[in-house]
């Protein structure tokens, strides 16, 4: 599954979410409230697009659906992926010139020149990846969305296990979930088929790493031990 991680700044003005094992296609399958349209600030994927200020743009469900497909089709292509998305079309055209130069300064430095949320966008998300799944920095406007976008995408590990029959999260995973999660989680989802089916989750405490790479590394010669491990048969 990946790394997990939530850190807040001291304002409380935003929400930093830095994970790695969830790539695009998973952010928008699992979180909670529908992107409705996207800005984009990087983008290396080649899908006809339209665009406005010379960013492109993907308004509405039928086209954000379309660019979908397409990172699908391409899930090996590597490179920045950077959106923000927005709440209205027309609202693009309140952009001034402050904001484009705060939108440009996030995709370069993967980071909010001043707030990450914008006024005139009204956007619930800034997300900035690196090579699709292997890191993400996502901002968003509420704090437990991340987490059940996390809970979301542990439900469809979990029943594309069971050959997509539905399985319950138990109650005991959730909350670890949650509690481990803000201390910095990495999970393992290991699957093995003997007579029956057996899926065992393993959650492991990190600490708050900002960097996948440094995370890695830093376990490169270190056993760890699962902080919370549930098997399922």
């Amino acid at each position: 599954m990946g790394f997990f991680s939530v850190s807040k700044n001291f304002l409380l003005t935003k929400i930093l979410t830095v994970f790695s094992g969830i790539g695009f296609v998973d952010f928008i399958e699992c979180i909670p409230i529908a992107v409705e349209n996207m800005l984009l600030m990087k983008s290396d994927y080649f899908w006809n697009s339209r665009d406005y200020l010379k960013f492109e743009i993907a308004e509405g469900k039928e086209e954000i659906d379309r660019l979908t497909r397409v990172i699908r089709e391409e899930k090996f292509k590597h490179g920045d992926f950077s959106f923000v998305d927005y709440a209205d079309a027309g609202l693009l055209s309140r952009l001034n010139d402050d904001n484009i130069a705060e939108l440009l300064y996030l995709a370069h430095m993967i980071k909010p020149l001043r707030s990450p949320f914008f006024d005139v966008l009204q956007n619930n998300f800034v997300y900035l990846s690196h090579d699709d799944d292997w890191c993400c920095n996502l901002y968003c406007r509420e704090h437990k969305m991340p987490i059940e976008m996390l809970l979301n995408r542990l439900r469809k590990v979990i029943n594309e296990a069971y050959c997509d029959d539905t399985v319950s999260l138990p109650e005991e995973l959730i909350e670890a979930t949650h509690e481990l999660s803000l201390k910095g989680l990495l999970i393992n989802a290991d699957i093995s088929v003997q007579r029956k089916k057996t899926l065992t989750i393993s959650f492991y405490e990190v600490g708050g790493y900002e960097n996948i790479d440094v995370l890695f590394d830093s376990f490169d010669d270190k056993e760890l031990s699962p902080s919370y491990e549930l098997r399922l048969t």
